[in-house]
């Protein structure tokens, strides 16, 4: 008995530890995405896109590593891919949500920052000219 509640608990860390794997690189992937996009300014609302196609090949993967993992536990494939698809949605959904705070946050804070000041201009006067000597 004791043989078999160790053997299933082994088992079902295995089959946890192949829906980590994807988990960790395609949030990995999303906060590079997140960084990237913070650095060449793309804008809040086209991140989605941006995130899903840099991240596409670790997207893919951890669908595909959920579906296997809900249909090992008896879920029907089709419930599993509509599961996978809302698990892949939630951590895209987490990232684009939070790049768009960042990212209005830094547009308030660009905003309200100063102009850099630049040094005063002389304006020519009369007095300031350049006289001629006196002979």
């Amino acid at each position: 008995m004791i043989a078999l509640v160790g053997a299933w608990a082994i088992t079902l860390t295995m089959l946890q530890a192949t829906i980590n794997g994807p988990t960790d690189a395609f949030r990995g992937c999303l906060r590079e995405a997140s960084d990237k996009a913070g650095k060449e300014k793309v804008a809040g609302d086209a991140f989605e896109a941006y995130a899903r196609n840099a991240c596409s090949a670790q997207m893919g993967s951890l669908k595909g590593a959920v579906v296997a993992f809900r249909v090992k536990n008896g879920m029907a494939k089709k419930a599993a891919a509509d599961d996978a698809n809302m698990t892949v949605d939630d951590y895209l959904a987490t990232s684009v949500d939070k790049y768009q705070f960042f990212a209005s946050q830094n547009a308030q804070q660009s905003a309200a920052a100063p102009a850099p000041k630049s040094a005063p201009t002389v304006q020519a006067t009369p007095a300031s000219a350049t006289q001629q000597p006196k002979p």
